[in-house]
């Protein structure tokens, strides 16, 4: 069977009988991905994993997992979940690190490539060792915090087991990263073990390296500080949970050694979870996130969705099923609605497992932009910390890094760094310490910025055009000017996430064209993926790249391949053709101007909205917090998207950002049309006319319903 090498993890290329499972999810409308239920396909994997890692032994832990679409996203969560218990259960251990055990050479390679050491490597407070007699030295002379096995194949069970326990009995939190285990030919090290680690790590080999996909299981001991309503959210990945990379991971995992040793009884669970979304409800909430799976069932937003196309979300109720509009389009990434019709035709059923999408579609995105080079990513944390290596490489010896007060970049610990918001930072330090955060809405913006680039050591800025979690604000243009005037002067380079504002949704095909005079470095999220496969990139100017190969080749390559796959390349490329033939960067705009006119209408009269704005169909409506009783202010955001999605005329999905209570983005697939905007700002204003006790009663009832009757 093909498996992983250091270049690329998904390996493995389509065949026929993957197409073919691919078409089936099209043609039945399975949701790609929507937050607006407890997956069935996260809670039958989460469920099946603990079988498989369980093995034969009688007495049983349970692990809670979370997906992401990669193994560095899984050894990201792995890491912060460690952190995170180290900083709560004491100040009793003096050495703070994680002792690193990799023989691939691969994390330092990925976490410090410019050999900067423990204190100021992109991912601080790392120590590595490529053999085992070191690693367990410095175990046993300096006690760190936490211990990470990434094996790969070098030790034996017993061997493993030996030094977990020794780490238990050390009071050392352990990670074992299972991401090179061939799961076609053995079960799962864990299975054989008596000691069971505290987080244990799966990447693509969860379905044989076809798909971008990952996890990371955490034990119950370490997870009790997230399985509370403070931190139930601090770690998370976009797609993590969605359906086509889990049902390949299904597919793949029932062909497997272990799950031919499963019992009968594990076996009908999940057939029952495939069958029954209450059954799903129960697995997800014992397997997964406990506390999301609460406060969805709360808010009434665990719906068993039964398909979704277009703009339109199919869901199963007791007066029938309903359809449900959709306003969030998957947290803005959603380009074309659910399960476009032509891409069986056109892409599944032509394509060809030889040839070279990529180059194709760097091709393309050349022509769009200028920048020569398309590193692949499978989200937009994967391709922030690409464009990130990639400037600091080139920039060396610079390594200060601006980012922007309200930015969003990303929860993988490289991207954090970049993020700015103390809640999701705090308790996952050390992170790269050379970034600092400015407020381009500041009126001393030039001032501040010119202050921190004066220097000479700034070696990137990195920005969003318009904040999309930070609020749906657009940066001034004085800010855009001072950027663009101070870089030949002050030599930093540009790096523009478009992650959320990009590909046609606010008007044109990128949003920093006649904003950004000449990036360096342009981040692309999975809008390219037409809401269906893992798929982003980082594109990259030629000198960058250039000046980053000549101080470490061996990263960029490996930032070049590792995820190289040619059937999400070929999605991206026909998305593209597609909304270029389509027109939608008009439509968005035309769209997008409709139905902030619309929304600025209805809103007029209620006092406490504050002010629509945004670019195109990227729309945010603002609430002002004084006219809001002040029990409503922390969640008001939540309580008002509850009833949207709960009208009892027009169900609509709105998108909210719990760290931002007073906001309800518009984020819809660019496929809308009028009368379906028309539908949306009726149910808005159904909404706004609520009184208070509407907005707070039916959470009562659900809050109620689910202590006496949990799914």
């Amino acid at each position: 069977m093909p498996s992983a090498d250091s270049s690329n993890c998904l390996s493995t290329p389509f065949g026929a009988t993957d197409l073919r499972l691919l078409t089936e999810l099209l043609q039945a409308g399975t949701p790609f991905y929507v937050r607006m239920q407890t997956s069935p396909f996260e809670a039958r994997v989460a469920y099946l994993l603990n079988q498989l890692v369980q093995g034969e032994r009688k007495q049983r832990s349970r692990y809670f997992v979370f997906f992401g679409s990669s193994t560095s996203e899984a050894l990201s969560g792995a890491l912060k979940i460690v952190r995170h218990h180290r900083l709560v259960v004491g100040p009793q251990f003096v050495n703070t690190t994680t002792a690193v055990f990799d023989p691939s050479g691969t994390l330092r390679l990925t976490f410090d490539p410019l050999r900067q050491g423990v204190d100021e490597a992109l991912v601080p407070g790392l120590v590595y060792f490529d053999t085992i007699a070191p690693f367990l030295q410095f175990v046993d002379r300096h006690g760190p915090a936490s211990a990470l096995l990434r094996h790969a194949g070098t030790l034996s069970s017993k061997r493993v087991d030996d030094i977990l326990r020794n780490l238990r009995q050390c009071g050392v939190d352990s990670i074992l990263d299972e991401s090179s285990t061939d799961l076609s030919e053995k079960e799962p090290l864990s299975a054989t073990m008596t000691t069971m680690p505290d987080a244990i790590i799966f990447g693509e080999n969860l379905a044989n390296h076809r798909v971008p996909t990952g996890c990371v299981m955490m034990g119950e001991t370490v997870y009790k500080i997230w399985n509370n309503y403070k931190n139930y959210n601090l770690h998370s990945n976009t797609w993590g949970g969605n359906s086509v990379s889990l049902s390949f991971v299904l597919d793949f995992l029932k062909t497997t050694p272990g799950y031919q040793k499963l019992a009968p009884h594990a076996r009908k669970t999940l057939q029952a979870a495939a069958a029954s979304h209450t059954t799903a409800s129960r697995l997800y909430a014992r397997y997964c996130n406990p506390k999301m799976a609460t406060m969805l069932a709360t808010g009434g937003m665990n719906k068993d969705i039964l398909s979704a196309r277009g703009t339109h979300i199919r869901i199963a109720a007791k007066r029938g099923p309903l359809n449900v509009l959709d306003a969030s389009g998957t947290f803005g990434l959603n380009l074309r609605g659910h399960n476009p019709e032509d891409i069986a035709a056109d892409v599944l059923a032509r394509h060809d497992q030889d040839h070279d999408y990529w180059l194709d579609l760097e091709k393309l995105l050349r022509q769009k932009t200028g920048l020569p080079h398309l590193l692949p990513a499978v989200s937009g944390s994967t391709a922030i910390e690409s464009a990130m290596t990639m400037a600091l490489l080139a920039g060396f010896p610079r390594k200060k890094v601006i980012a922007l007060r309200q930015g969003y970049s990303g929860k993988t610990l490289i991207a954090l760094a970049e993020t700015d918001r103390d809640h999701f930072k705090r308790p996952f330090g050390p992170l790269y310490p050379h970034v600092v955060h400015i407020d381009p809405f500041a009126d001393n913006i030039q001032q501040e910025l010119l202050r921190h680039v004066d220097g000479q050591d700034v070696a990137l800025v990195i920005l969003e055009t318009i904040q999309g979690d930070g609020g749906i604000r657009v940066c001034p243009k004085i800010f855009f000017d001072t950027l663009n005037q101070g870089k030949e002067k002050y030599g930093y380079r540009i790096a523009v996430d478009e992650v959320q504002t990009g590909v046609y949704k606010t008007g044109r095909f990128l949003n920093y064209q006649r904003k950004i005079e000449a990036p360096d470095l342009v981040i692309l999220g999975k809008a390219m993926s037409d809401n269906l496969f893992p798929v982003a990139g980082t594109l990259v100017s030629e000198e960058i790249y250039q000046q980053a190969c000549a101080h470490n080749k061996e990263i960029v390559n490996l930032y070049g391949h590792r995820y190289r796959c040619q059937l999400g390349a070929h999605v991206a490329l026909h998305a593209i053709e597609m909304g270029d033939r389509l027109g939608l960067a008009e439509h968005a705009q035309s769209m997008g101007n409709y139905f902030q006119t619309g929304l600025k209408e209805i809103t007029r009269n209620f006092d406490w909205v504050k002010e629509v704005r945004g670019e195109g169909l990227m729309i945010g409506m603002e609430f002002g917090g004084n006219e809001i009783p002040a029990i409503l202010r922390g969640s008001y955001a939540g309580l008002f998207a509850a009833r949207c999605a709960n009208d009892p005329v027009q169900p609509v999905l709105v998108a909210v950002n719990p760290s931002k209570p007073l906001l309800i983005r518009y984020l819809p697939p660019l496929c809308i049309v009028k009368s379906e905007i028309d539908a949306i700002l009726d149910t808005t204003q159904r909404t706004l006319k609520c009184g208070w006790a509407r907005l707070l009663g039916p959470i009562g009832r659900n809050t109620l319903k689910a202590r006496l009757w949990p799914f």
